[in-house]
């Protein structure tokens, strides 16, 4: 009996704070005339994943004032139902309605719908524009936040079944003992990109599949392994240029996309251009492009 006292008491305490929040998220923060700015609706607006501070919504509620000022003033004056506001509603609604159509119809793939395939064929055809501008190293790596793990894994990824199998093993939990911080899988770098700065003298001098001493910095120990390195000058793996590719793809994709949906488009309308008597003379009608 006590306990289910003690059950309601907690059940009624909770309930008392989440009717507060909620209570809270409705109070009105700010006010101009008939119209009300509530902690709710700036919570609607702002990114609260890591939560929102005061001055946060201080700062929200002076600038929908001030909004709120000017528009009922524009409002008062009648500008709302003026000529050029009505042109420019007309012109949004256009554009953000074809923009409902393109996404809809041409921009509705992404990098990852484009095949292996395709980008290994772009690649070969199109090697000297990625040509490496810098000194770039692909490695793996761990971290430790102390020197005896860090030793222990490079033993084991020097032995058995790698690099690999020794990560498995540290994400085992029950090796407690592990002292792992972090750990990146197969990551290109150049020597403005990797941290910290001292890490670069290692992992450019390591030949492809060695791995490295641990590496004492301010952050931990670390083990490299080296998947490869390339120099200034040099073809890139195609990994390193894969996203770059597919971003490629991708807008070639839809521009070929959008002038075949246009052009079936056209022959379902009746389309007429005449330029006769807008230009007086050849040279006017080159300047625009015609």
């Amino acid at each position: 009996m006590k306990y289910a006292g003690l059950a309601l008491i907690l059940l009624c305490g909770l309930t008392l704070v989440s009717c507060t929040r909620q209570q809270r998220q409705l109070q009105d923060v700010a006010k101009v005339d008939d119209q009300t700015l509530t902690l709710e609706a700036i919570y609607r607006q702002l990114d609260t994943t890591n939560g929102i501070s005061e001055m946060q919504v201080r700062m929200f509620a002076r600038q929908w004032v001030n909004s709120e000022l000017l528009f009922q003033e524009a409002k008062r004056l009648g500008l709302d139902n003026s000529d050029a506001v009505r042109k420019n509603l007309e012109d949004a609604k256009r554009q953000l309605t074809i923009n409902a159509l393109l996404e809809k119809e041409i921009f509705n793939d992404s990098p990852q719908s484009v095949s292996k395939e395709e980008v290994a064929i772009y690649f070969r055809n199109h090697q000297e524009e990625f040509i490496l501008r810098n000194d770039i190293v692909y490695i793996s790596l761990a971290v430790f936040s102390s020197r005896e793990p860090a030793a222990a894994f490079r033993e084991a990824a020097l032995q058995g079944d790698g690099w690999d199998a020794a990560v498995v093993a540290l994400q085992d939990p029950k090796n407690a003992s592990a002292s792992l911080i972090t750990k990146t899988d197969s990551i290109f770098y150049t020597q403005a990109t990797l941290f910290p700065s001292k890490l670069w003298k290692v992992a450019s001098a390591l030949g492809t599949n060695e791995v490295s001493f641990p590496v004492r910095t301010s952050a931990g120990y670390f083990v490299l392994l080296s998947l490869g390195s390339y120099l200034r000058g040099a073809v890139p793996p195609v990994e390193f240029v894969d996203g770059a590719i597919r971003g490629r793809l991708v807008m070639q994709k839809r521009q070929q996309r959008f002038a075949e949906y246009v052009d079936a488009l056209r022959k379902k309308h009746t389309v007429e251009i005449n330029l006769s008597g807008t230009f007086t003379d050849h040279d006017s009608l080159s300047k625009f492009g015609e």
